[in-house]
């Protein structure tokens, strides 16, 4: 299956981002730095979709409504690219390298006032103007040297996307979006065995995991069963297991693409961050998926740092550390050997 794996990353505009350059990512990708200096920022920048202009609307608009609880459903009155771009008059700019792929791409997003349309472009959206005739707004998409395409903001679009973002906030738990996926995997039989087996490293007792519509009156929910014990909601389990939980699902519902997760250990207490590390990993091995992660903790580094040496991983792991210079913000990465002589100056990776 082709991947979208990033070997070279830039995006310019994008926030608090005059311009942002990524250069030898790996498959496994670190992200740390101070506060507030733009971790999860490049989480949300590496959102972009260069084939799918539909599942770009959908990834920036799921995180700033359902994850950053802001109103955006309005698109006659506000168009939330404004929440991404530094300068508001410009567009926001990509280039990127993807792994195995001697090729430079450039893609770029850029908003747009219906009022501003020429009358070729009204032409070409024509029985578009009439569905979306409440909306004020556009966004236009360009890739390379193609012929640049408008899509309007609205999020009641017609599209062809995956409903679930490749994106996990630190917060985002157990949740309605939980239950659907959970739903469609385990229509596989395989593949609910496969994550029932994957879990027991939390619960050794597990016998199954189901959607149950009476265990809480009124509500589905994801109900957990072990070795004679009656069924327990998976929200009654602590956070380290929920999240776990989840980074498997998004894993599964990722493969051959990248996921994006803030603050992968939180929650997890340091006695088992190593092998929690270790499973997260293994199973984006295993799914072919990129993975993005920040972390705020000296402890993570070093359990990462552990976890990629005792699953033979060290090649494919890489620190990205963001630091605010007199010129901007700028990213360095370090490749295994690098971080790992640098554990022992904690402040200079971190």
């Amino acid at each position: 299956m082709e991947t979208k794996h990033l070997s070279y990353f830039k995006v310019e505009n994008f926030k608090r981002f005059d311009s942002l350059e990524v250069n030898d990512i790996g498959q496994f990708n670190l992200i740390v730095g101070d506060n507030n200096v733009g971790k999860t920022t490049l989480l949300e920048a590496l959102l972009f979709d260069d084939e799918n202009y539909d599942q770009f609307l959908h990834n920036t608009w799921q995180v700033l409504e359902e994850y950053k609880k802001i109103n955006i459903s309005d698109a006659e009155i506000m168009n939330y690219l404004d929440f991404y771009l530094k300068n508001k008059n410009q567009s926001i700019n990509y280039t990127y390298e993807y792994l195995n792929e001697n090729k430079v791409n450039n893609f770029s997003v850029k908003k747009r006032n219906k009022s501003s349309l020429t009358s070729s472009e009204i032409d070409n959206l024509n029985g578009f103007l009439k569905v979306h005739k409440g909306d004020k707004y556009l966004i236009e998409f360009s890739l390379n040297n193609d012929e640049p395409i408008l899509k309007f903001i609205s999020y009641a679009v017609d599209g062809n996307y995956t409903p679930y973002p490749p994106f996990v906030g630190y917060n985002n738990l157990y949740n309605d979006e939980l239950i659907k996926m959970f739903s469609r995997l385990i229509i596989s039989s395989q593949k609910k065995e496969e994550l029932i087996l994957t879990l027991k490293y939390f619960i050794p007792d597990l016998i199954s995991i189901e959607t149950n519509p009476v265990l809480i009156p009124g509500q589905n929910v994801i109900a957990v069963r072990e070795a004679e014990n009656d069924l327990i909601p998976l929200s009654e389990f602590g956070d380290g297991f929920i999240k776990f939980f989840r980074y498997l699902l998004e894993l599964e519902f990722c493969e051959a693409g990248r996921l994006m997760i803030d603050e992968i250990d939180t929650g997890i207490h340091y006695s088992r961050m190593k092998e929690f590390l270790k499973k997260v990993l293994q199973s984006a091995k295993n799914k072919n998926v990129q993975i993005f992660a920040t972390t705020h903790s000296k402890e993570c580094i070093q359990y990462y740092t552990e976890a990629l040496q005792e699953l033979g991983f060290e090649n494919e792991g890489r620190i990205i550390k963001l630091a605010d210079t007199k010129v901007g913000i700028k990213a360095y990465t370090y490749n295994f050997e690098q971080f790992e002589n640098s554990l022992y100056a904690y402040s200079e990776i971190r």
